[in-house]
């Protein structure tokens, strides 16, 4: 297996530097596992690695997709299963966060029928004219276990869930079971800090990101990306449009902050039950702790 293992955890954890050395000690190439990074542009807001890490190591799946098409775990898998069978002598890790991408990879893809087009645009008029909460809604009242690992303004996940249950009468909960295609499984090392801890991190990054020029980049984006497009569901980047002075964006900042820790809590509560994985303590030499676990392996 081309891939040795897969490295995942929250938002702000610190997997892109561990990663890069990891990489560097393997030879190996860095495949990125995050539905937001992929949109061409949208750099600071996702945590896009920076020109000297890709001068470090060569990343795949990350900033190539305009950011008007939508991404999918179908996409992702295929997309990495092409990559491994072009490159077979090639060795890789898995690095990100949407860890059902990484499910889907080795599992497989849930056996769902073909949604009618007309039930997936009467949702997207819905979430156009009533937004995304109501949507949200109604997704925790057809299938709660899908929807609380779904960020309430994530309004292409919601539509899913939706039109599946619709469509079929069944949760995609359910139909996440049943799946087909996967490549197996690699090692997966769950990296995880005392949450007080993750939180004051997740809180600098923000900051750190308004230092490096966020906002710019989203009035930037917005003159040429229509609002409509699937990129814009990366969090933060509507929110900062939406202040018109310093006060309002302090207030926007705050809760950018608030919004990125809830969505660390969410994919904290998926990597604890949804994918077998050896968790890796970030505070005590974890570079050492995942060579010393895959030498045991070998």
């Amino acid at each position: 297996m081309p891939i040795l293992f897969a490295l995942v955890g929250a938002t702000g954890i610190g997997k892109s530097n561990l990663s890069l050395s990891l990489a560097e000690h393997y030879g190996a190439e860095i495949i990125g596992v995050d539905s937001r990074q992929v949109y061409r542009g949208f750099c600071i807001g996702t945590a896009q690695p920076d020109e000297s890490s890709l001068a470090r190591v060569k990343h795949h799946l990350v900033d190539f997709l305009l950011p008007t098409e939508s991404y999918s775990a179908g996409e992702f898998c295929r997309q990495v299963k092409s990559l491994l069978a072009e490159n077979p002598d090639k060795n890789y890790i898995l690095v990100g966060g949407t860890g059902l991408y990484i499910q889907s990879l080795f599992l497989g893809l849930p056996k769902i029928p073909v949604v009618p087009a007309t039930v997936r645009r009467q949702l997207e008029e819905l979430a156009a004219s009533e937004g995304s909460d109501s949507l949200y809604k109604m997704a925790c009242e057809v299938d709660p276990e899908s929807a609380q690992n779904v960020d309430p303004n994530n309004t292409l996940r919601l539509v899913r869930i939706l039109e599946v249950f619709q469509a079929t009468g069944r949760k995609l909960s359910e139909f996440q079971k049943e799946r087909e295609g996967g490549i197996g499984s690699v090692p997966v090392f769950w990296l995880q800090r005392e949450r007080d801890v993750l939180y004051k991190r997740i809180d600098a990054r923000v900051d750190q990101m308004i230092k490096d020029g966020w906002v710019e980049e989203a009035r930037e984006l917005s003159k040429t990306v229509s609002l409509t497009a699937p990129a814009w569901q990366s969090l933060g980047y509507r929110e900062l449009l939406q202040a018109k002075n310093a006060s309002e964006m302090k207030n926007v900042v705050e809760e950018v902050k608030k919004k990125t820790r809830n969505y660390a809590k969410r994919q904290l509560t998926w990597f604890r039950w949804q994918l077998q994985n050896t968790p890796i303590d970030m505070e005590n030499g974890p570079f050492e702790a995942i060579l010393s676990n895959l030498s045991k392996k070998a």
